[in-house]
């Protein structure tokens, strides 16, 4: 059945507003609508779990499942996240004032709805759609209905059959369809059992898969347990025999420890008595530099006075260059000194180098 075009323009502005994916938001609620009826949409302020609150798309009505060979309608309230299509839709089983919930494998005591199409939603995103998982759980509660009314109660609209024709006359409640194996009354008399319940083959699937798994987890932490044991065996070899060389060690670093102990106490005194010198010698005269600076022979001596004239006409020499560049004195001055440093120069250089000879000194 189409959905009617104003609701469809009113769906789109509310989508732009917060949803991120707005036109793939809109394309899913719109086929949902389309394929279900029975469902409305609006807005409506829904609090999670840790408290926190948001304004999201509530799709509220009912949900058509054909149960034992006749139609009937569970209401349901479907929450579109803001993330839609990367986060799953919140379903919820709302049955009315005299109905309760009936928990079982995909419905919890609060009425939240549980599939493993829900589970995997985000991880196949792009695949999964509205539409499909109503259709998948109209299959669901075709074997396992989410509700039932009140014992005291009589039976709701929706749990009706869409398809019952009204009987002229009065007739009583009807049974309680959903939980006739349960409550079927057994005569006095009669020693037949309560049949059983039927089986679930996608429940037993799902047993034997988890059995596997869980299966195939001990197998692997058993061969990885296995895999470490024998590392940590060696490892326990490597640090027992290495447990007598540590010893060892520090046996030798007892021994260097009160070496060093000892070393730095003999260390402690000679600073104390350099200290002692120190503070004593300041008392003293400075002594003259010309006078500690002596050689140890006469001509020893000669060579060092020898060398320090030598060493100061050739500064001499030097500086009567860069005063003639200057302009402070004539060549002609210059010329006459420089003749006059250089003869004396001449000498010296000479007389240092026959001292040296004399003493074994490389020329």
């Amino acid at each position: 059945m189409p959905v009617q075009q104003h609701v469809l323009n009113w769906l789109y502005s509310v989508l732009t507003s917060e949803y991120h994916d707005v036109n793939r938001t809109y394309s899913d609620v719109a086929r949902a609508l389309s394929r279900f009826s029975t469902l409305a949409p609006r807005t409506d302020v829904h609090t999670f779990p840790d408290g926190t609150s948001a304004l999201l798309l509530h799709i509220s009505g009912t949900l058509p499942v054909v149960f034992r060979g006749s139609t009937y309608r569970f209401p349901l309230s479907i929450w579109v996240p803001h993330a839609y299509p990367r986060e799953p839709p919140l379903v919820y089983a709302t049955p009315t004032e005299t109905m309760m919930v009936r928990p079982g494998q995909h419905v919890d005591p609060q009425g939240q709805v549980y599939h493993p199409y829900l589970v995997r939603w985000s991880e196949f995103w792009d695949k999964s759609t509205l539409e499909d998982f109503l259709n998948v759980l109209s299959d669901v509660f075709a074997k396992e209905p989410p509700g039932q009314w009140q014992p005291q109660g009589q039976p709701p609209s929706w749990m009706g059959a869409a398809a019952a024709k009204p009987q002229p006359q009065p007739a009583p409640p009807p049974p309680n369809i959903l939980d006739e194996p349960l409550t079927l009354e057994v005569p006095a008399q009669s020693v037949v059992a309560a049949p059983p319940i039927p089986p679930n083959p996608e429940k037993d699937a799902l047993l034997r898969q988890l059995a596997q798994t869980l299966a195939a987890i001990r197998q692997r932490s058993r061969k990885k347990n296995e895999t470490s044991l024998s590392g940590l065996r060696g490892l326990r070899t490597a640090m027992q025999s290495a447990v007598p060389a540590l010893q060892s060690e520090m046996s030798q670093l007892t021994q260097l420890s009160n070496v060093l102990s000892s070393n730095a106490n003999i260390l402690h005194d000679a600073l104390r008595k350099a200290g002692g010198v120190i503070e004593g010698s300041k008392n003293h005269p400075a002594a003259d530099i010309d006078e500690l600076l002596v050689a140890p022979t006469v001509v020893s001596n000669q060579l060092y006075t020898l060398v320090a004239e030598e060493r100061a006409l050739g500064d001499a020499i030097f500086m009567l260059g860069r005063a003639v560049e200057r302009g402070r004195i004539s060549p002609a001055v210059f010329a006459k000194m420089t003749r006059s440093l250089a003869r004396e120069w001449y000498l010296k250089k000479a007389l240092v180098r026959k001292i040296g000879q004399g003493m074994g000194m490389a020329s």
